[in-house]
């Protein structure tokens, strides 16, 4: 167990204000869960959901965040090009997860989780991300170079973190012995997931809520490998949560296959996220792989 203010000076301020912003949006959706509040919702150009919990989580947590950096969120389609013009910003998807909050909000525990995500991008690279599940009353702050932590605030006893345990996932090195996430995306994904299937390489493959739900999972060691080829900004910066407890990530794993600190966010960040033991074993069974972009 540490104590709440165990980041570097140079990082407790961004913290503090990436948690606040998290932990607003999230006491509003916990409060929405425990009440049975109506959700409505929206189907946006591209087929994806957007609920009025994602307005309202968005316009709570921009009003943490100042006018210090620029923010790039997901529901502000105007913002978007700051990735491509600034170097520094933050990234604010308001609600990882939206499907799987539409369809289990109300219901604590278990497996899936979904909630609030804002990450803080310093000369290009991910420098902290935190991420709230609704469903485990967990907030998961990950910092560059510091660490990954959890701490559990139910919002009626604790408000706030009191104490963060560290999270360093247990090391795997067979892939035999590995459990898989991935997106079914339009990016590749299903060739790699059936190739390496197909040669019974694999212990499990499954999927339990969105990216920030699956990298705090592989922060916990519950899972070795993700892979998802479809990852937008606002999503990316929970990589940082799997990447601090341990776990490596590849960006472009079929082609350039670039570290995450070489790589510049980009519109999409296709990546692999791996157990360092069983990275070799992986990136030699993917080189047979055929798939399509």
């Amino acid at each position: 167990m540490h104590k709440p203010n165990l980041f570097s000076a140079s990082k407790s301020d961004t913290v503090a204000i990436v948690e606040s912003a998290v932990l607003d949006a999230a006491e509003y959706l916990v409060g929405v869960a425990r009440s049975g509040g109506a959700v409505q919702v929206t189907v946006k150009a591209d087929h994806s959901l957007v609920l009025n919990l994602d307005l309202e989580c968005q316009r709570r947590i921009l009003s943490h965040l100042g006018s210090q950096h620029p923010v790039v969120a997901e529901e502000d389609e105007g913002s978007h090009r700051l990735i491509r013009d600034r170097s520094t910003y933050f990234l604010v998807d308001p609600l990882d997860g939206t499907t799987s909050c539409k369809r289990f909000l109300g219901q604590f525990g278990g497996q899936v989780g979904f909630g609030p995500l804002v990450g803080f991008v310093e000369h290009h690279g991910l420098a902290v991300a935190s991420f709230y599940s609704v469903p485990h009353c967990k907030i998961f702050t990950a910092v560059r170079g510091e660490g990954c932590y959890v701490s559990d605030i139910d919002f009626i006893s604790v408000k706030t973190p009191v104490t963060r345990t560290q999270l360093l996932a247990k090391p795997c090195t067979k892939l035999t012995e590995a459990g898989m996430l991935f997106l079914l995306g339009h990016h590749g994904e299903s060739q790699v997931v059936q190739h390496i299937k197909s040669l019974n390489k694999i212990e499990n493959i499954y999927r339990f809520g969105g990216f920030a739900n699956d990298c705090s999972r592989l922060a916990q060691g519950f899972e070795q490998l993700n892979v998802q080829f479809s990852v937008r900004p606002w999503d990316y910066s929970a990589a940082l949560l799997a990447t601090e407890a341990g776990l490596e990530a590849w960006l472009d794993p079929l082609a350039q296959r670039t570290a995450m600190a070489e790589w510049r966010i980009k519109d999409n960040n296709p990546l692999i996220i791996v157990q360092p033991g069983i990275r070799d074993e992986l990136f030699d069974l993917l080189k047979t792989v055929s798939y399509v972009c």
